[in-house]
């Protein structure tokens, strides 16, 4: 936020606090009380003075403070930023080329060349020093990856049709880019650009900033440079963006994108970026302009023998069935759909999965869904989930990535995946970021009406709590049901925002609770002063004073007790939760699984922080309380004392803490995440760990903390109406394993 905007929020904020806390002393100092000044009430004007001066000090420091700019981080900073982003992403893409089998047994032997169509590509000079030349084949990556590094600015286009393995020979250009790096060279990151917004970041350098930080939230710690460690990465050339997916923005969305790439890079810059051939050629005849100085590759199609070849490495030594005959109809072209489907890396894909991986007879492909090509590709996506379920049972210790951690329901899988696929296409995107997931699934009136029934659950229990738990041997259902009036509406005033929160990453520090406590205990035991006196000086006018009148003061007066025993927890808490949710110093949180975690890790942290705090308080304050009323037989009910002191202050802290920890802090991701699933049953509860599952078994795949379908067709023809009902099991071992796991999912 601009510093000026940020001044004039504080200035309201600031204006508007100071205005009550001056309207509240003005009613205590001008309060009739028969002209009577005692002790107390001088006592009461003192104090109340001393928190309106205070408060307006506190207040003008905090509306005029300016956070200093972030110092710039060193070389050696930058040098350890770099080297540790390498290793993240060397980490992350060799672990997720295992889960998509990348290299088992072998790369799929896919040749790539200069694309025929010269009008996508910049002049031959512009791109190479030489003699512009880039032809190889996927299973000889070494070459493919010297052909890069030989462009005069190291910029290549892939594009292909659907299936032809575009990302699949992105991911493989990384790795070898990573495993044959210099330390001068920039380190590969791989990114989806479809979720680059031109209106709001003009340039490349601003977007991918945004989007390394967000991906590798470890970058951000102190040792690297802090917040501007992202920053500095780029701008001094460290990353070389692979942008995976251009055909996946809206189209008049590519020709920006065309056109902010250009304006972006300079002649220093490299960039590999991937998308479907017709796309691009519409985006750059819509721009009017090419990507400069960037080689565009396309492949070509699979022979059939060489599709045959691969299947027949793809089965074990003694298949369970004769695949002799299907193999032989694919390299003779006997089965029209076999070899439409099989010159495409999907539809090897997608053969070997479903037929080949569980072990089903491939006699079916010799009938008539080898004369019909479009129905072979639904049948084979139609039986991919059960396929995959059934062949890939669940491990336990979850140390197998190619096996899940439960067991799903084929039935139930396929609708969830079938749910979720249509929400994604609603909202225009292919990226599942779990933390979204109210904003895909749910409409503006449901997250409203979450937002209330939030407010009213929060309100009645806090209520409740003050009203039995609090006090002793006074009425309090008035104060209490106020106070939870207010403490419902704040909370659901705040729970609006959790749908839109980032998910956050702990950083645990208790020694940091001490370096807070000494100066937010001050402010707490202000909170407090001012408090207790105000409620001294109302109970005070409230003897002078009958009925409703009488009623309504001592009312208020017990709710300023209440709101003053909230001064010190609610201040120490407040400051400790703003420490808490810093970036992690550890490489935590790189996975999307990983993220939902420590998210999940940090509210916990935060509730048991704010728990732990008032409980504390108010047990104190109870046992004091209670301790003091008694003076002449206190020491012979001291266990009742200290029982009534649990019950009461403890359990009532207990509930407070718990109430403050949905007020403070900006991170409740994992929250709002949690209320959405289990208030609808279109999806499972715990999302995240089936989407990890679907990810282990091969249905998905992920760049950073997101989410996608393993191939575009795959997320189209789940997002088909209907597409839930009309798959049926490929074999009868899938039908015995569905009345086994029955309704959902199996621990």
């Amino acid at each position: 936020m601009p510093l000026i905007e940020e001044r004039r929020r504080r200035w309201r904020i600031a204006a508007a606090v100071a205005l009550a806390i001056v309207l509240i002393i003005f009613v205590l100092i001008v309060w009739p009380d028969q002209g009577k000044f005692d002790a107390a009430r001088l006592l009461g004007l003192l104090v109340s003075a001393t928190v309106l001066i205070g408060s307006a000090i506190g207040l003008t420091r905090w509306a005029l403070r300016r956070r200093p700019p972030p110092a710039a981080p060193t070389d050696a900073m930058i040098a350890e930023a770099k080297t540790a982003v390498a290793n993240l992403v060397r980490r992350q893409w060799t672990d997720e080329a295992r889960i998509r089998a990348l290299g088992d047994p072998h790369p799929m032997p896919v040749a790539w060349h200069l694309t025929a169509k010269r009008a996508l590509m910049d002049h031959p000079q512009r791109i190479a020093e030489q003699e512009l030349t880039f032809a190889g084949n996927a299973e000889d990556l070494r070459a493919l990856t010297g052909q890069f590094r030989a462009l005069r600015s190291r910029r290549l286009v892939i594009t292909g049709g659907a299936g032809t393995g575009k990302t699949t020979l992105a991911v493989q250009l990384l790795l070898d880019l990573l495993a044959t790096r210099s330390s001068a060279e920039p380190v590969p990151v791989m990114l989806s650009i479809a979720g680059w917004d031109t209106a709001r970041h003009r340039q490349l350098g601003e977007w991918l900033t945004v989007q390394l930080a967000a991906t590798y939230p470890t970058l951000r710690a102190t040792e690297y440079g802090g917040d501007a460690a992202p920053a500095a990465l780029v701008e001094d050339g460290h990353v070389l963006p692979v942008l995976d997916g251009l055909d996946e923005l809206p189209e008049q969305a590519r020709a920006h994108v065309i056109t902010a790439l250009n304006a972006s890079l300079t002649d220093t810059d490299q960039l590999i970026l991937t998308s479907r051939t017709t796309e691009f050629a519409t985006a750059v005849q819509a721009a009017g302009d090419v990507v400069t100085g960037a080689a565009v590759i396309a492949p070509a199609a699979l022979t059939p023998p060489v599709a045959a070849t691969y299947l027949r490495t793809c089965l074990p030594p003694a298949p369970a069935h004769d695949w002799q005959p299907v193999l032989a109809a694919i390299s003779a072209g006997t089965a029209p759909a076999l070899a439409t489907v099989t010159v495409t890396p999907l539809g090897l894909w997608l053969l070997r999965m479903v037929y080949i991986l569980p072990g089903a007879d491939p006699a079916p492909l010799l009938g008539p869904l080898g004369q019909d090509p479009k129905a072979l590709r639904h049948h084979l996506l139609d039986q991919l989930i059960d396929a995959l379920i059934g062949a890939r049972p669940p491990v336990s210790n979850g140390n197998d990535p190619f096996r899940p951690r439960r067991s799903w329901n084929p039935s139930r899988t396929r609708d969830w995946l079938s749910h979720l696929a249509q929400a994604l296409t609603r909202n225009h995107t292919r990226d599942l970021a779990w933390w979204t997931i109210a904003r895909y699934t749910t409409t503006p009136a449901r997250r409203h009406l979450l937002q209330v029934a939030i407010g009213l659950v929060t309100g009645l229990s806090s209520g409740l709590m003050i009203t039995y738990a609090l006090f002793y041997g006074r009425d309090t259902t008035v104060p209490g049901l106020g106070i939870g009036l207010i403490a419902g509406a704040v909370t659901g005033f705040r729970a609006g925002g959790w749908f839109y929160q980032a998910p956050g990453f702990l950083a645990l520090r208790i020694r940091e609770l001490f370096r807070i406590l000494p100066r937010r205990l001050g402010y707490g035991l202000l909170i407090f002063a001012g408090g207790i006196t105000a409620a001294v000086l109302i109970d005070d006018a409230a003897a002078q004073a009958t009925g409703v009148l009488n009623a309504c003061m001592r009312a208020i007066s017990t709710a300023l007790v209440s709101l003053a025993l909230l001064g010190v927890p609610a201040t120490v808490l407040i400051a400790w939760v703003a420490r808490m949710e810093h970036p992690a110093t550890l490489a935590s949180a790189t996975t999307a699984f990983s993220a939902w975690r420590a998210d999940r890790n940090l509210t916990l942290a935060r509730c048991a922080a704010g728990g732990g705090l008032f409980m504390f308080a108010y047990f104190v304050f109870v046992f004091v309380f209670l301790f003091a009323i008694e003076l002449d037989n206190r020491f012979d009910y001291f266990r009742e004392f200290l029982l009534y002191a649990f019950l009461f202050g403890g359990l009532g802290g207990l509930g407070a803490g718990l109430l403050g920890t949905l007020v403070v802090g900006r991170r409740h991701a994992w929250l709002a995440c949690a209320i959405t699933l289990w208030t609808q049953r279109r999806l499972p509860r715990r999302l995240v760990p089936f989407l990890d599952d679907m990810h282990r078994l091969g249905l998905l795949r992920t760049v950073g903390p997101l989410y996608q379908f393993r191939h575009a067709e795959l997320h189209d023809h789940l997002a088909a109406p209907g597409f839930a009902h009309a798959a049926a099991p490929a074999s009868g071992a899938e039908d015995r394993q569905r009345s086994d796991r029955g309704n959902g999912h199996l621990s």
